[in-house]
């Protein structure tokens, strides 16, 4: 029995090696592309809770000045105090308004929290105090 040499095929060398390259270029692709939006989506709720975070600060900030601005009838020092956790500021403007034989007292207050960082994160929060004029 005679043995024949195997025939070689010059022409197919290094196709398996080309579509091995190819597959392996897509799957790191499509691995990169879940992992980019993934990081995204994780950043933004991220983000949105810290947004949360500050606007909850501000409206604090708010709650604790109402009661000290009705007891004393004038505005309260302007101060940056931190409110869970971050630092706000308030601003206070007193209105007195006199109409006919009645008067009374108009507070605007606006407080404000941020949350430092990268991009910081401000967030405010209005409130019109009506009150009996002193």
């Amino acid at each position: 029995m005679k043995v024949l040499p195997l025939k070689r095929f010059s022409s197919q060398r290094g196709a398996a090696l080309f579509v091995a390259i190819f597959l392996i270029i897509v799957v790191v692709l499509a691995a990169a592309i879940v992992t980019l939006t993934s990081v995204t989506q994780q950043t933004g709720q991220v983000r949105a809770a810290q947004a949360d975070q500050a606007w909850y600060a501000a409206l604090a900030r708010l709650e604790s000045e109402i009661a000290s601005i009705l007891t004393s009838g004038d505005c309260p020092v302007a101060t940056n105090q931190p409110f869970a956790g971050l630092q706000t500021s308030l601003t206070c403007e007193r209105v007195e308004v006199v109409e006919g034989a009645v008067s009374y007292l108009i507070f605007n207050l606006q407080a404000q929290a941020v949350m430092p960082g990268n991009i910081p994160i401000r967030r405010s929060a209005s409130v019109q105090i009506v009150g009996d004029s002193p």
